[in-house]
Parts: C-alpha cells; sequence; structure tokens
C-alpha cells in the first residue's frame, strides 16, 4: 500500500473512532485499572474505567479509588495531586513520605527505542496493568467531548501513556455539530514530548519569552484555558511543563544572558549609577533588587540592567548589608570609586549605613519620597476613617448592577471625563489620590446614591460635609505631587538633574500655606514641606545635585537656586574639568611620544630637516584657562527646551565641550528614581507589583532579571 493510501486509511479509521466515541457517552464499568506504562506514584489511587477483563473504556475520565469522584483526564498527574491534596490530604502525605527515588534518564539509540516501544506495546496488548480495583459504577462522559488522536499519532498508542518515543495524543472539543474543530494540545508530567519543529522559533520559546515580559508565573502553562489558545494558535505543538520551565528553560536563558550583561558591564569605562529598590513578596518577605545604570561614550541614552535581587529579611545587621554589597560589587565586578551615587528606595538604616560606609553618596529615590509623604497624608486619623468609607462606597457600588451602571449616564451632566471610580491599592499612594479625586467630582451623584443602598450600615458608608471638605482639601494639597509624578513618566529617563528644580518648585510655590484654607491644609502642607527638605538635607546630595541641574542645558536660566547654592557647585565642577583637561593632556602627550617614536625612522623631508627645531614646540593653553572658556561656552548656548533629552543637547555639543560633555556624563548617569517611566503611571506601578510580589522565591532573581534586561 503506497504512503498517500496509509495516510487515507488512517485518517478514515480515526474518523471512525470519533463517531464510535461521539455516539457513546456513559460508561458501565467494572473495574478502574491502569497501563503499566503510567508509573507516578499518584496513580495508585485512581484508574481508568474498564471491563472485567481490563480492557479501558474510555481515557477521558479517570476515577478516585477512595471516594469514586471523576476527574477530567488531562494527561498528566497535577489534577490527581490536587485531588489527593484536597481530599485526602493524609493519604497524600503518607505517599509522597514513601515516595521512592527518581529513575535517571538514560539516553537510548534508535534501535534500543524500537526494542522498548516494542516490548511496551506487548504489555499494553496482553492488558498487563500496574494496578487493578474491582468496582462496579458508570462513567458519564459530557457531550461535548470526544477523544480522538492528531493525525501523526500511532493508534496503537491510543491507550498508553505518553512515552519519549510516542506523539501527543489531543483530547478535541467540538464547537459545534459540524467538523470543524478546536484542538487543546496537553502537557504530560515528565518531560519526554518529541520537540515540533517550527518555521521560526519553537512554541515552547515563545512561551518562555511570554512569561519573561509579562513577568507571568510559569505554572500558566498547566491552565486548560492556555492550553486551549496555544493549540488553536498553533498545531501542531510542544508546550513545556512547569517543571521544565522551573529546572531547565529559565535557568538556562538566565545563564546565557547574564553572561551578554556581564560582558556589557565589563565595557563601562566611565562614571555610573546603581539603584537599590527595595519590595515585598505576597508572603510578607522583603527584598532587594539592584539595578545598574550608564552611558556609553558616543552615545545619548541611559543604558540601564538589573544586576540582582536578593532577600533581605528585617532581621539583617549593617554587617549582613555589608557582605552583601561586597559580594554584589564582586560579583559584576564594579569599582567603587567609578559609582557617582547610588539611589535607595528604602528607610532603612543598616542598609543607608553601610553604603555610606563605602564612601558612597546615597540619593533618596524621589517616587520612594513622594509615597512616604503621601501616606503621612493617608495616616491622619481623620483622613484614615475617610478613606475606609470611600472603599466601602465603592465595595457597594459595584455589588449593585443598577448603581454601577447608573453613574456613567449621569456623568456627561457633570462633564467628568472617563476615568472610573475604582478602589485603591494602598500600597501605591497615586492611587488612593485618584480614588478621592474621582469620588470629589461625582459628589452628587454618590451623595444621592447612598440613600438608596440597603442592606448595609449607613454609617460605614455616610459622609459628612466636613469630610467631603476634607477630601477637597486632600486632592488640592497632593496635586502637585500628582503633577510631579506625571513629569517623571514623560521623561525618556529622569535623571537626578531633575530633582533639585522639583523640590525647590514643590517647596517654595506648591507647599507654602495660604491664609485662605483650613487648617488641615495648612498642617498638611507644612508637614510636607518639612519631609521634602529633610529628605535631600545631606551636604553631599545637595552639592551632588546642585552640580547636576548646573550641568543640565535646561535650567540654566531658572531660579531654582540661590547664587550661594550656585557658587558652591562652580568652584567643584571648575576643579573636576580642570583634573580631567589636565589628564587629557598626559594621555595627549603619551600618544604623541608613541607617535614620535613610531615614525622616528621615517625619512625627514627637506623643510622638516631645515625648520622642525623652530616648530616641534606646541603652545598649550593653561589647564584653567581651557576649563574657563569650555564653561563660557556651555553657558554661551541658548537654553535647552523643557522637552529636550539634555544626553542628547550634550551629545551633539561634545566637539564644543569636550571635556565638560565628559563631566556632565558623570552626572547623567544617575536616575532621579527606581523605577523607569513605563511602570511610573499607577496602573503600571500595581500591575507589575502585584506579578512581581507573586513570584515564587527561587524564580524571583532569573525572572526579575531577564524581565528588566529584556530588549523587545
Amino acid at each position: 500500500m503506497s504512503s498517500p493510501e496509509i495516510e487515507e486509511s488512517k485518517g478514515e479509521l480515526q474518523l471512525e473512532i470519533s463517531k464510535l466515541m461521539e455516539e457513546k457517552h456513559i460508561y458501565k464499568y467494572s473495574k478502574l485499572v491502569v497501563p503499566s506504562s503510567m508509573r507516578s506514584i499518584y496513580w495508585r489511587f485512581f484508574g481508568f474505567p474498564a471491563t472485567e477483563s481490563g480492557k479501558i473504556l474510555t481515557k477521558v475520565k479517570i476515577v478516585c479509588t477512595i471516594c469514586h469522584t471523576q476527574i477530567a483526564y488531562n494527561r498528566n498527574t497535577s489534577n490527581l495531586r490536587m485531588h489527593l491534596q484536597n481530599k485526602h490530604n493524609q493519604t497524600l502525605i503518607e505517599l509522597e513520605t514513601n515516595k521512592p527515588p527518581k529513575k535517571q534518564y538514560v539516553p537510548h539509540s534508535i534501535k534500543e527505542k524500537r526494542v522498548i516501544k516494542k516490548s511496551k506495546n506487548n504489555i499494553t496488548n496482553s492488558n498487563s496493568h500496574i494496578y487493578a480495583t474491582s468496582i462496579d459504577e458508570s462513567v458519564h462522559i459530557d457531550d461535548d467531548i470526544e477523544f480522538v488522536t492528531d493525525s501523526n499519532v500511532n493508534l496503537s498508542n491510543l491507550e498508553e501513556d505518553i512515552i519519549i518515543e510516542s506523539p501527543i495524543i489531543v483530547p478535541r472539543k467540538r464547537a459545534s455539530s459540524t467538523k470543524d474543530y478546536q484542538v487543546s494540545y496537553v502537557q504530560p508530567d515528565d518531560n519526554t514530548i518529541q520537540t515540533v519543529p517550527t518555521d521560526e522559533k519553537t512554541v515552547s520559546d515563545a512561551i518562555t519569552e511570554f512569561i519573561i515580559i509579562d513577568l507571568q508565573l510559569p505554572e500558566i502553562v498547566e491552565g486548560r484555558g492556555f492550553q486551549r489558545l496555544i493549540a488553536t494558535l498553533k498545531s501542531p505543538c510542544e508546550i513545556p511543563s512547569k517543571n521544565k520551565l522551573d529546572d531547565e528553560i529559565i535557568p538556562k536563558v538566565y545563564e546565557n544572558f547574564r553572561e551578554t550583561v556581564m560582558e556589557s558591564i565589563s565595557c563601562i569605562t566611565s562614571e555610573f549609577g546603581l539603584a537599590f529598590d527595595e519590595w515585598k513578596s505576597n508572603s510578607n518577605e522583603t527584598f532587594m533588587t539592584v539595578s545598574i545604570y550608564y552611558q556609553n561614550p558616543g552615545e545619548s541614552t541611559l543604558e540601564t540592567k538589573i544586576l540582582n535581587t536578593f532577600h533581605t529579611p528585617m532581621s539583617w545587621s549593617e554587617n549582613q548589608w555589608g557582605l552583601a554589597i561586597d559580594s554584589l560589587f564582586s560579583e559584576w565586578e564594579l569599582n567603587c570609586e567609578k559609582i557617582t551615587a547610588v539611589v535607595v528606595a528604602s528607610v532603612r538604616n543598616e542598609l543607608l549605613t553601610a553604603l555610606s560606609n563605602r564612601g558612597l553618596t546615597i540619593v533618596p529615590c524621589l517616587l520612594h519620597t513622594l509615597q512616604l509623604c503621601a501616606q503621612s497624608c493617608f495616616e491622619n486619623v481623620d483622613v484614615a476613617i475617610i478613606l475606609n468609607k470611600c472603599r466601602a462606597i465603592i465595595g457597594a457600588i459595584s455589588k449593585s448592577n443598577t448603581l454601577s451602571e447608573s453613574i456613567p449616564m449621569q456623568e456627561p451632566l457633570l462633564e467628568i471625563d472617563e476615568n472610573p471610580i475604582v478602589m485603591d491599592c494602598p500600597s501605591i499612594w497615586i492611587s488612593t489620590y485618584n480614588m478621592i479625586d474621582q469620588m470629589v467630582l461625582r459628589r452628587n451623584i454618590i451623595s444621592v446614591m447612598l440613600e438608596t443602598i440597603d442592606g448595609i450600615d449607613q454609617d460605614a458608608i455616610e459622609l459628612s460635609d466636613d469630610q467631603w471638605k476634607i477630601m477637597e482639601d486632600l486632592v488640592r494639597v497632593l496635586e502637585p505631587f500628582k503633577v510631579t509624578i506625571l513629569t517623571l513618566s514623560e521623561e525618556k529617563m529622569p535623571i537626578i538633574s531633575l530633582l533639585k528644580p522639583l523640590l525647590w518648585q514643590l517647596v517654595s510655590s506648591h507647599m507654602k500655606p495660604k491664609d485662605t484654607e483650613s487648617d488641615l491644609a495648612r498642617s498638611l502642607k507644612e508637614s510636607l514641606s518639612e519631609m521634602l527638605i529633610d529628605r535631600y538635607a545631606d551636604s553631599n546630595v545637595a552639592l551632588l545635585l546642585q552640580i547636576a541641574t548646573t550641568l543640565d542645558p535646561r535650567f540654566k536660566q531658572l531660579p531654582y537656586a540661590t547664587e550661594e547654592d550656585k557658587n558652591m557647585a562652580s568652584k567643584p565642577i571648575k576643579e573636576m574639568l580642570v583634573k580631567l583637561i589636565e589628564d587629557e593632556g598626559e594621555h595627549q602627550v603619551n600618544d604623541d611620544n608613541i607617535a614620535e617614536l613610531t615614525h622616528k625612522k621615517s625619512r625627514l623631508s627637506g623643510m622638516a630637516m631645515l625648520l622642525g627645531n623652530y616648530c616641534t614646540t606646541k603652545n598649550r593653553i593653561p589647564s584653567e584657562e581651557r576649563a574657563d572658556l569650555e564653561l563660557i561656552q556651555y553657558q554661551a548656548e541658548p537654553t535647552a527646551p523643557l522637552h529636550y533629552c539634555p544626553l542628547q543637547w550634550w551629545t551633539k555639543i561634545t566637539a564644543k565641550c569636550p571635556n565638560l560633555s565628559k563631566l556632565a556624563r558623570r552626572y547623567n548617569c544617575v536616575p532621579a528614581c527606581c523605577a523607569p517611566p513605563s511602570r511610573i503611571p499607577s496602573e503600571m506601578q500595581i500591575l507589575y507589583d502585584s506579578r512581581r510580589a507573586a513570584l515564587p522565591p527561587h524564580l524571583i532573581d532569573k525572572l526579575l532579571f531577564l524581565h528588566g534586561n529584556h530588549i523587545v
């Protein structure tokens, strides 16, 4: 029989099997059996419905031998273990306690594989089972399930579990009575499914990249919905198991990419900045993510790489922090003398002391500072009560379809934007601000609605006029903070040269109490102003910010600093510039000497022989004069627009101010906050924080490294 005829015959046989299984939905069985090829320990308490002779009737459902519960068979044992855990936990503990050691996989030749496969087929054909239990019952198969095989599957393997030699057997779910099927590919427990080649990249690669980019949990691949989606997009395909992702794929991608990042960092020749971002997991454990920021010579962008994320218990002492920091620097070969500053989103004194003891300048993260300031407002006794009521009101409205639908209908009458009222995430202050702001805008609508809400304590949701006034004051006081957040998110990369102007504007203008304001508003403004000043009061930080801002072409003419502050920065700028010029001069002399030695043996021209002695002396401008000239040139250049990137500006002006541009690069490598602009909006903060907090401890470092350093 020719190959096309075989394929046609096989297809017809599969259709016949499909029809037979389609017509039979209730199976009477006398035994529960497990084929010998299924070696997982969890099969000890489950089986497939079978006849008295042991012939399996269906593999769509399996039955628990303890409680006779029927479970859909997903061709892996994850749901078996889940059932034991939920219904028979003690049995599961005893089973796993006595679990035999896992057999080591030994690769076989093609000939050996055929022998193994043949022997397994012989076992199956003789109805040999590893477990068999006599039970007289029936099993019902849902109308929309039929069990068929992929066109590449050998039909003789229909009664076998998936092994390394056999392709994937697929359950299909009918969309209608027609022959259009939605195919769902599933993955067994072991990692022995054949890899199916594709045109560009394998599905496994695409799934791994999806997990990294969207910071998803590896167990997403075990979801039936995810498997159905992948099967719809790609057929046939391989879905890697959670264990394979955890133990093989993600670690391998991490190790390979880590080498690339280390190579990039080893090429850094200029100064760089670091960021220490503290956060908590869902288990309330504290972690620290460390990132590096640097600018490559000749480029107008600020590069950033995540280096490590490590567990930092609250009990850590200064010494433990010091050991962790030294280990980090040693691992990545970072020179402390090259670090311009460290941006820190934490208030842990042990960490700050450990960094200070290593001679590092510590700049508080602006986002973290705003979070602390706003949080102090929300912790006010009167404000805290109001926030609880706001959350209760939103919860009550969301439960009522009538109220939820009536709000959007009334909003156009009040000319309210499309931003809905959403419950806040207390750990992100801007979400709380948005919740209060949206409620204040809809005060009239909400006040009427509260009178119609039944089944809830009115004291828990009723807001008095004084409380509404407090909410309005709170929105006005914190509005400048919101504008600051928007400013940071609009920057291509917010750097520390922004801090001085922003802080000056907040303290000198927006946080100045007014006589027309309420006592609470004035009190909050005074408190916030003091917090902002105190956070950046350190003399080293003040000098660093002033120098960075002075070297930002956007802020040369802004009245952000007093003459005393400007004079304080001008002296160190000139001293550093002179040293750069002198160092450059030494390099130039060395280069000239090398060039002279190289050309010493070459024949001199007549002009060089006659007049060379009179022309060899070069007129070099003193370093201080060159520094003054570059500073004058910089001040003479037009002020850059506020929306213009300072890194691009300095790249274009390098020829006019070559040494000053190098000095500017030293300060342009320090970010204003630990988060990139894309994560600053509240909705993005909430999404990222929730996904990061859910990561399993053993994958936190790897996934955050891959996610943060991934280039789309």
